[in-house]
């Protein structure tokens, strides 16, 4: 028997005893009631509701397409009673011979001049009360739309204001969580994982705001059934169309336009698509003469299909394309045109299918994901070129859930193929070309249990690469005492392995170019082991306050070998190991005429490779961000961000070589070139890095849509961030220059939605 059927065997072996017990004994049950819950304004979905049958335990909160599934129910006539703001709580009766039911909750919404009040979203305080999972933060596409952005709303851009990211400049939207490299970070669409989603080298990324139904962010000690990556987990979810008619929105600003459409299908279901286009290069073209040779184009679609209660099938693409290319010699008779070119994207394609006709909820998904970049002298002088593709499928099954117990667990495969190649076509000459197949097999159970004021979910995930020759065991727990109903001690703690690598330069602060490469034989798969432990607190509904302390320690990263001998195999990377510490704080208001949140970090990270220990690119010891919503001047939505951070290590330059060649025919030096000297890893640290950024946002209704024009102020007073250093020594004496970040920057825009 191979390792691989091995591993299918125990993966068998572990998780069917916890699944099928559990169903037996929800089929013992009386039956199994299954609901929607909608917006009645617009009968869109309503996520995070809370749902209970009066008088029993039974409880459940709605998912993003509102749904939700009541376990244990006797067979009588019910009464479920579902709450959560901003909307009016309702009780609807179910009869003894219905098992269905569709909810329509009507918004809480009270006028009060001058003040206006509305009911605050009640998630985060739901997911306090029932999930054992702290160092999560769920963002909504209302907050990330008026959060301040540069040029559009950005969902990473928001991401980054949160306790225990770091951005290490503003060019980038790459971001490192908790002493994590930003590969570390598993960025999913609709469950499927999305390898680089940027455009512009970084400077944006690739979801479109107007599109998104809800954002989770998971910081550390995720649960058994998040995988593939070592420091967080962004999990961004597609809103469905509107059911009953069509509706859109179109975006105008200095950057890019797009346009959004929704609405129900000729049958039952929805869809949802949006294309987004950067003009700057015809803008440029048009009034000057000067030549902006880039641009970016992306479109995302989701069509929902129902299938009865509680089921459905669900279809989400993504299509994203960057490209640049800047002439350097133009052709002629004799030689051929040299273009600096470079272009990179993603796609994507996600099949997810539910159903509860099994009696229990089953999920399943297969997908598909993909990102190729190339960079070189174009077309033929000299190319680097990368590709990686994902082929994944996975199944769960929730055999119990609501009550004091909630059980899940399932098992996947993703299949890893990756390329790396050096080459001049010029030439006719392949300096490298390197091939990675990795797939990992995964199994895992998830369990929480309640007994009164304790939450604790322990879990359990087993991963198997064959190409490495490895099997790991990655237990997993998180608990949550509550001292009384508002205030509650946290804590989790877990393992974590990760089969794929980016590589890129970290001495760069923009990467233009990374390759992915998957663990074999000489590529390691890396680990991490978390230990997290906090308190969080409310007062109502309204005021959240969250710290929380971490240890994270770092095994089997991987760093390119500069003295790698090309003939040889298994000596292009180095072993880099670290660790990291910290402590994160999170102060936010969740409903009333301010609201935002203040986030500070403290952190402190290393790392080891070769007998050297150094800071990573974005040890930075402090980072607060303070972000607030509220009325501002001439009737509009005032937005502001205000971040500090200490300064972040760079390698400098101490000096230079000069290297002279002697020729003895002539008793001369004919040729010289210089060689710069580099100090210790990351043994300087550039200033401290200060930025306030301004929104302001107005509405007014036009010709039956709703029009809002917004102006936005990134880097208000101009401060003047170091974002890169360059020496010459050939001046006496040397002298350093600075290259700063975003400068005071005004944009605008307008969106229309209809």
């Amino acid at each position: 028997m191979t390792l691989t059927r091995r591993f299918l065997a125990t993966s068998l072996a572990l998780v069917a005893p916890s699944l099928v017990w559990p169903a037996r004994a929800a089929r013992a049950q009386d039956r199994t009631v299954t609901g929607v819950v909608l917006d009645r304004a617009d009968s869109l979905p309503v996520r995070g509701m809370a749902a209970g049958v009066a008088g029993s335990s039974a409880r459940a909160l709605t998912d993003s397409l509102g749904r939700f599934t009541l376990t244990g129910v006797p067979r009588a006539p019910i009464r479920i009673v579902v709450y959560g703001a901003p909307f009016l709580p309702d009780t609807v009766l179910v009869p003894a011979d219905r098992d269905t039911v569709t909810i329509y909750l009507r918004r809480q919404l009270v006028r009060l001049a001058p003040v206006e009040v509305r009911g605050e979203p009640l998630l985060p305080r739901v997911r306090f009360e029932q999930i054992a999972q702290p160092s999560t933060v769920t963002l909504t596409a209302e907050e990330i739309r008026r959060a301040p952005s540069v040029l559009e709303a950005d969902v990473i851009r928001a991401i980054q204001l949160l306790p225990g990211t770091i951005a290490k400049n503003d060019y980038s939207i790459g971001y490192n969580v908790r002493g994590g490299e930003s590969d570390q970070n598993l960025v999913q669409l609709d469950g499927v994982p999305i390898f680089n989603p940027s455009h512009v080298g970084g400077l944006f990324s690739t979801f479109d705001a107007d599109a998104i139904a809800r954002t989770d962010f998971l910081t550390g000690g995720f649960p058994a059934g998040s995988s593939g990556r070592l420091s967080s987990v962004l999990d961004i979810g597609l809103r469905p169309g509107n059911e009953e008619s069509l509706h859109g929105s179109a975006h105008v600003s200095l950057l890019s336009s797009k346009l959004l459409l929704d609405g129900p299908l000729p049958g039952p279901g929805t869809f949802l698509a949006s294309v987004r286009r950067t003009y700057v290069d015809a803008v440029v073209s048009a009034f000057t003469r000067e030549v902006l040779p880039y641009y970016f184009t992306d479109a995302v679609a989701k069509v929902h299909l129902p299938t009865g209660p509680g089921g459905f099938v669900s279809l989400t693409g993504y299509w994203g394309r960057d490209a640049l290319d800047l002439p350097l010699v133009d052709s002629g008779e004799t030689r051929d045109p040299v273009n600096l070119g470079l272009g990179w994207g993603n796609r994507l394609l996600g099949l997810s299918w539910r159903t509860t006709a099994v009696g229990v909820p089953v999920e399943a998904r297969a997908a598909v994901s993909a990102f190729s970049t190339t960079l070189g002298l174009l077309p033929n002088l000299a190319r680097f070129d990368n590709s990686a593709r994902l082929h994944l499928a996975n199944v769960a099954i929730e055999p119990l859930s609501g009550g004091r117990h909630t059980l899940r667990g399932g098992m996947g495969v993703e299949s890893y193929r990756m390329a790396y190649d050096i080459s001049s076509p010029t030439l006719g000459t392949t300096f490298l070309s390197t091939r990675y197949q990795t797939t990992v097999w995964s199994a895992f159970v998830d369990h929480q249990w309640s007994p009164g004021p304790l939450r604790l979910r322990p879990g359990l995930r087993m991963e198997h690469v064959p190409e490495a020759g490895f099997t790991g065991l990655s237990p997993r727990a998180a608990l949550k005492l509550f001292l009384n109903p508002s205030l509650a001690v946290t804590g989790s703690a877990g393992r974590y392995f990760q089969a794929i690598h980016s590589i890129r330069d970290q001495e760069l602060p923009v990467t233009l170019f990374e390759f992915w490469i998957g663990a074999d034989q000489y590529v390691p798969v890396a680990r991490s082991d978390h230990a997290v432990l906090g308190v969080e607190a409310w007062k109502g509904a309204e005021f959240q306050l969250t710290v929380e302390g971490y240890r994270k320690t770092f095994t089997n990263l991987v760093t390119p070998n500069r003295a790698n001998n090309l003939r040889v195999r298994g000596d292009e990377f180095l072993p880099v190991s670290g660790n990291a510490w910290g402590v994160d704080v999170l102060l936010r208001r969740h409903a009333g005429r301010v609201r935002g949140w203040i986030a500070y970090t403290f952190g402190n990270a290393e790392r080891r490779v070769a007998g050297v220990t150094y800071p990573p690119a974005h040890d930075r010891r402090h980072t607060l961000n303070v972000v607030f919503q509220a009325p501002g001047p001439l009737g509009s939505d005032l937005a502001v961000r205000w971040g500090y951070g200490s300064p972040l290590p760079y390698t400098a330059w101490v000096g230079q070589w000069e290297h002279r060649v002697y020729n003895a025919t002539d008793h001369a030096f004919d040729d010289s070139f210089t060689e710069p000297i580099a100090g210790p890893i990351n043994g300087a640290r550039y200033p401290l890095y200060s930025r306030l950024d301004l929104g302001f946002r107005w509405q007014f209704r036009k010709w039956g849509a709703r029009w809002e024009p917004y102006l936005q102020i990134a880097n208000a007073y101009n401060r003047r961030n170091a974002f890169l250093y360059y020496f010459d020594f050939d001046d006496v004496p040397p002298t350093r220059t600075g290259v700063s970040q975003l400068p005071f920057l005004p944009t605008f825009g307008i969106e229309v939605r209809f």
